[in-house]
């Protein structure tokens, strides 16, 4: 069968008209004041280690798409797969159903207590002492029921920070702890 060499005419198609949507308006900065203001329900979230000697409750208004998650890239962090989360505006405490089991370990600037438990060896916690009182950061893979929509998490890495400095940052960021640690 012979082929057609020639040019092939297509039909045009009508123009689709676009439809545009209205122009959103820019999303405003909020700071921790601006959120405090914000009519906010806190909820509760329970962690703890695997085998039940260290628990708490993790207390904050913040939806779950909105906590913000940190993957710390050092040797510690990596090593136990731990993704950090914490609101300066909400609450955290511990409870140590067996307190023999509570190790406390600091390495590098030694600027935190991380709570590792004994027996099962899951780290739960990283623990700041300043003059604000006691402050932490939860290892979100130690939550009981992970909330819907939480974020994977962003890598960040703070080498080369001084004990300063580090501490700064974590007194504005980490939440603060109600109760005995």
């Amino acid at each position: 069968m012979p082929r057609y060499k020639g040019r092939v005419k297509r039909k045009k198609t009508a123009a689709r008209k676009r439809v545009t949507a209205p122009p959103r308006p820019p999303r405003a900065v909020r700071t921790p004041q601006a959120r405090a203001a914000e009519p906010a329900e806190s909820q509760s979230f329970e962690g703890g280690c695997h085998c039940g000697a260290i628990a708490y409750t993790y207390v904050t208004a913040l939806p779950a798409r909105r906590w913000p998650v940190r993957v710390c890239q050092c040797l510690f962090c990596r090593g136990h797969g731990a993704r950090h989360t914490s609101d300066p505006l909400g609450e955290l405490q511990f409870r140590f159903e067996r307190p023999e089991f509570l190790r406390r370990y600091r390495f590098a600037l030694r600027t935190a207590d991380f709570l590792i438990c004994k027996e099962c060896g899951t780290y739960v916690a990283a623990v700041l002492l300043s003059g604000r009182g006691a402050q932490a950061a939860v290892n979100v893979n130690t939550l009981r029921a992970p909330p819907a929509g939480l974020q994977p998490g962003k890598p960040v890495s703070h080498d080369g920070e001084s004990g300063e400095t580090r501490r700064a940052r974590r007194v504005q960021t980490w939440t603060p702890v109600v109760g005995p640690v």
